[in-house]
């Protein structure tokens, strides 16, 4: 039973790294100046040096605003900053009826001097199974010295298409999806930290470059491969056409490819194809001994043999200035973020603390887009006294950092770790050392189980449950919304099973906590059978107690009873803080609605315990209200 996760990838900066900027406000936010359509006029019948376009979070139909007959939207102008609030809120997409890796992109960007932050790129088109291609474009990139960071491409085959050889482009923290070479086409391309996410079908191939003699062509750097597909079921590409190149370094390959790593040529071999530490999950090497070293083409008669794993030396060249800055063009510079303010408010006045790197600030109320301003103030037309503010700043391209602390006009301020997370719902329980006891599990000698003591929780206990040579510790201290818990300390690899009161069913769990090294990171590598996750903890910050790591898995659907989780790699200090639910477990197994449970009314008190629906244990049932008792929705009368 799988669950989901959100990743979210920042870079930030404090220090000054340029000499200042223009400040300047947007030229266009799409809802508030007009639509997604008039916006694209504005900006290519500008002569502005660069336009500054800024889409607040929603669903963005480009085939059908902008698009051609086929739903394929051309941006034919240079230097235009296209900016989103978040990249899984603004989602742009469209829905071509006709595939063709050249009639189909969602959008087609013609010109150079792009910057594109947090947006996802969507196409929706025709799958037409028994089609011998279903090209599908999401970006087609044409231009020279573009810029994609925090960009999710979700498409199928040709997912991401560098149209043009001899052009250079950065990626930094984006998230490609896809299934046949869906990243393919020709140029000098530095993929920096990317997610290459495999999806479900037989035979995946991640590249297809094609380039013409460039010196690197494609380079993926400390990226991750991960699917929805098996170990062995893939590639990591296959030559398409001219003279393609691609390497892989420092690669976390989640799903490992087939032994021999690359496919067989299409129209030609590769000039090379190569990889530099691969590692896995675990951090462990990947053997790369049977990785293919020679390749033969029908096609054009061509042949080529070459060593498939780099030496150090031949790793250390592929720097994003050796591979797209020769002419001192810093694309990781530009993609740099201003760091988060400081923000306060006085009466209906919001002020914080101005970065000579910041362009202008975006003001937002309760997640939604308020305004744009070079000041370091603004001041509230009306508003709710409860609605909480937020100041993000931008950089010279217009990215946007990372959110400020919030604030209400009544003065409150809400700390940035708890804007997504503002409050546990009523129904989470934090878990730590100190609100139970430990106890040896039947047969054993260890203190291996933790039972929880508080009043109304009696119910709930966690075991390590793999090892009975473990104990249950305890770690150091850690801060959760604003109150300090004292840790368990977890076993590496030890898997561990946590139990709940009969009629409560786990809906999310979070933990929050640190890796016990300083080096190294401790993942939580399964939940309930769930062995995709790879949720990492690490020291996040040089006061690891008082800005602890959390991690948060979300259950497709409400767990009963019980459920397991491991830690692995280093040893992990965690708490738990578990959102659960009233659930009629007979029902959700026998496959009826857990939820319409029948209410049993009753007289007298039963003998076993009563809960209430959050599964806290009552020791005194009030008439007429609804408890758990013996796995059923009771009241007594």
């Amino acid at each position: 039973m799988k669950g989901f996760v959100t990743t979210l990838i920042t870079t930030a900066f404090s220090a000054s790294i340029f000499a200042g900027v223009n400040k300047q406000n947007f030229d266009f936010v799409v809802g508030v100046d007009g639509t997604w359509a008039q916006a694209k006029a504005a900006a290519e019948s500008s002569t502005k040096a660069r336009y500054y376009i800024f889409l607040p979070d929603g669903q963005y139909d480009f085939g059908r605003m902008t698009g051609d007959s086929n739903q394929k939207t051309t941006f034919s102008r240079a230097n235009v900053s296209l900016i989103g609030q978040s990249m899984d809120g603004v989602v742009c997409y469209n829905a071509p009826t006709t595939e063709g890796i050249g009639v189909t992109a969602t959008l087609y960007l013609k010109k150079g001097g792009i910057y594109m932050q947090d947006i996802t790129l969507k196409n929706n088109g025709y799958v037409n199974v028994n089609a011998s291609a279903n090209r599908l474009v999401c970006l087609q990139d044409e231009g020279d010295k573009n810029i994609y960071k925090n960009v999710k491409m979700l498409s199928g085959q040709d997912t991401y298409y560098t149209t043009k050889a001899a052009r250079r482009t950065y990626l930094e923290g984006c998230e490609i999806h896809g299934t046949v070479d869906f990243i393919c086409g020709g140029g000098q391309v530095y993929f920096n930290r990317c997610l290459l996410y495999c999806e479900n079908r037989a035979n995946d191939v991640i590249t297809a470059p094609g380039g013409n003699g460039e010196q690197f062509g494609y380079v993926f750097e400390s990226c991750t491969i991960d699917g929805a597909i098996s170990d062995g079921s893939f590639t990591l590409g296959r030559a398409w056409q001219q003279k393609p190149r691609a390497v892989f370094l420092n690669t976390t390959m989640k799903k490992k490819p087939s032994a021999a790593g690359w496919g067989n040529p299409m129209n030609t071999c590769p000039a090379l194809f190569a990889e530099y530490n691969s590692k896995d999950v675990w951090g462990n090497a990947v053997d790369l001994s049977q990785r293919r070293s020679s390749y033969s083409c029908s096609k054009d008669g061509s042949t080529a043999n070459f060593n498939p794993v780099l030496n150090s030396w031949e790793a250390s060249q592929y720097t994003i200035k050796n591979v797209v800055g020769s002419d001192g063009w810093a694309p990781d510079v530009d993609a740099t973020l201003v760091s988060a303010r400081q923000l306060t408010s006085n009466g209906n006045m919001l002020s914080w603390n101005d970065d000579e790197n910041a362009m202008c600030y975006f003001i937002f109320c309760d997640g939604k887009y308020v305004a744009n301003t070079t000041q370091s103030t603004y001041i509230v037309n009306g508003g709710n006294v409860n609605s909480v503010y937020t100041v993000r700043a931008a950089n010279a391209m217009g990215g946007l950092g990372a959110s400020s602390n919030g604030v209400t006009l009544g003065g409150e301020i809400v700390p940035p770790d708890t804007l997504d997370n503002p409050e546990p719902s009523e129904n989470e329980h934090v878990f730590h050392f100190d609100n139970g006891k430990t106890s040896m599990r039947e047969g054993t000698d260890k203190e291996n189980v933790w039972s929880c003591t508080d009043d109304g929780y009696t119910g709930y206990k966690w075991e390590i449950s793999s090892r009975d040579d473990k104990p249950v510790l305890y770690g150091n201290d850690v801060t959760y919304l604003g109150k300090t818990y004292k840790t368990f300390k977890g076993s590496n690899g030890a898997q561990a099973k946590l139990t709940m009161p009969d009629g409560v069913a786990a809906k999310k769990i979070t933990f929050v906590g640190y890796t016990n090294d300083a080096e190294l990171l401790s993942v939580l590598s399964e939940i309930n059978g769930d062995s995709t996750v790879y949720l990492t903890f690490d020291r996040n910050t040089s006061n690891y107690a008082s800005s602890p790591a959390m991690i948060t898995y979300e259950f497709s659907e409400p767990v009963c009873k019980d459920f397991t989780f491991t830690f692995s790699v280093k040893q992990a200090c965690f708490i738990i803080a578990l959102d659960s639910e009233f659930c009629d477990c007979e029902k959700k197994q026998s496959g009826s609605d857990p939820t319409s449970v029948d209410l049993t009314i009753s007289d007298e008190m039963g003998n076993s315990e009563y809960y209430d629906i959050y599964g806290r244990k009552v020791s005194q049932p009030t008439a007429g209200i609804v408890y758990i008792h013996a796995g059923k929705k009771v009241m007594i009368r």
